[in-house]
């Protein structure tokens, strides 16, 4: 079935918010059988919300719209539903009662705005939707074959509508029937040489596999058919690319339930991350067992005095090189004790780069007892995307590394 959907609001055509929402909308659709075919943003005016509408339910079954659903002046989404859908507006007794009821139990000491009324207003024969985060009620109803809902753009009260859905959902769409969805996840090769070496496994339909990079730099392959379709093609996926599998819940859990298992300890060094390699490690439930320090080593000073990285070594190689992000994880894994220790050193940006080390230059290091192993990558980007690309990679080299996948060799042969 064909899914479109909406995302009404000026600050996001110009930029101000972004349309978080969409993606998550998408997701959701695809998870429960639907085709979504395109998202369109569009702004306040009323007259845009209803071209936008009628070419969207045009052709579609479903279509879902964020945005517009307040108080003021500039939402018009309610108004553009009832003008597409032929219909006035009329206050909901119900719903008002609700908004009322919203102030008294979260807002008690504030008197209930007049204009908060506007909200009660439905179209004639549309369902309301309930909103258990705020004022605004969703809207649902029929625009001739196609189903509309229309949902508040505040992300936490639509995330709490979209997840009580479901159960319309089977009344809107009896016949609808969730696919079943398979993931690879792959580390170490690019997207064009992954394509190459799946070859006819990449296909549009009967199961439709897609290949994407995702912004922290590992290729997730989804696989969306019959049951028996991706038990089949995902098992061909892994075979075809099994020396770069990542496991699908990501290096970060998938380190720290390795090594749990295993009975090993981890730490990290970090100086161009800034904390973020450890703060990933830190998000997984029983990290506890496994995490045992982090120490940011953003001046050299620190990278001498805690870590063991000699002077020397610094001024032969630079403090962005692979032989200073093995001494890092050498001195880190001999300080803090650990089986594994992990290091980073690059240059985050936007300023700092040299010809030899230009922004965006990471190198990163993981040790064991055997030796160390070590990356450089170059992100392009901000200062942001570098740090986030950069704790990334430096995780899957971890995992690599406590897996076997990847051996470690002396730090004198770096």
């Amino acid at each position: 079935m064909l899914a479109r959907i909406l995302a009404v609001g000026d600050e996001l055509l110009l930029g101000r918010t972004p349309d978080t929402n969409s993606a998550h909308i998408a997701r959701w659709l695809t998870d429960r059988g639907f085709h979504v075919d395109r998202t369109v943003v569009v702004g306040d005016p009323q007259r845009d919300i209803e071209a936008a509408l009628k070419a969207a339910t045009h052709g579609a079954a479903l279509v879902l719209i964020t945005g517009g659903l307040g108080p003021t002046d500039d939402d018009r989404t309610r108004q553009a539903l009832a003008a597409v859908m032929g219909v006035k507006l009329s206050e909901r007794p119900a719903a008002w009662a609700r908004i009322r009821r919203w102030y008294r139990t979260n807002l008690p000491t504030r008197p209930i705005p007049e204009i908060n009324r506007r909200q009660a207003l439905a179209p004639r024969d549309a369902e309301l939707l309930v909103n258990d985060r705020g004022t605004a009620p969703g809207l649902s109803a029929r625009v001739g074959r196609c189903r509309v809902a229309c949902m508040p753009g505040v992300p936490h009260e639509m995330m709490a509508m979209l997840a009580r859905l479901d159960r319309p959902l089977k009344r809107w769409f009896p016949r609808l029937r969730r696919p079943a969805i398979g993931e690879v996840w792959i580390a170490g090769v690019g997207e064009s040489a992954a394509q190459e070496l799946i070859g006819d496994l990449l296909t549009e339909q009967h199961p439709q596999v897609g290949i994407t990079v995702s912004e922290k730099g590992h290729i997730t392959l989804r696989v969306v058919g019959t049951a028996s379709e991706v038990k089949d093609r995902t098992r061909a996926l892994r075979h075809a690319l099994a020396p770069y599998l990542l496991p699908a819940d990501g290096p970060a859990a998938s380190l720290v339930t390795l090594l749990a298992k295993d009975g090993r300890t981890i730490a990290a060094a970090e100086s161009c991350t800034c904390g973020q390699v450890v703060a990933q490690l830190g998000a997984i439930a029983g990290a506890s067992a496994v995490l045992r320090e982090s120490l940011v080593a953003y001046h050299e000073g620190v990278k001498r005095a805690r870590l063991g990285v000699t002077p020397a070594l610094l001024r032969r190689r630079g403090v962005v090189s692979e032989a200073v992000a093995a001494a890092m994880a050498l001195g880190m894994r001999r300080y803090a004790r650990a089986d594994l220790a992990i290091a980073t050193t690059g240059v985050a940006g936007p300023g700092g780069g040299s010809p030899a080390t230009p922004v965006g230059t990471v190198c990163m290091a993981v040790a064991d007892r055997s030796g160390v192993a070590v990356k450089t990558i170059r992100v392009r980007g901000s200062r942001e995307r570098v740090q986030a690309r950069a704790a990334a990679q430096a995780l899957v080299l971890a995992f690599e590394v406590a897996c076997g996948r990847l051996g470690t060799r002396p730090s004198d042969l770096i």
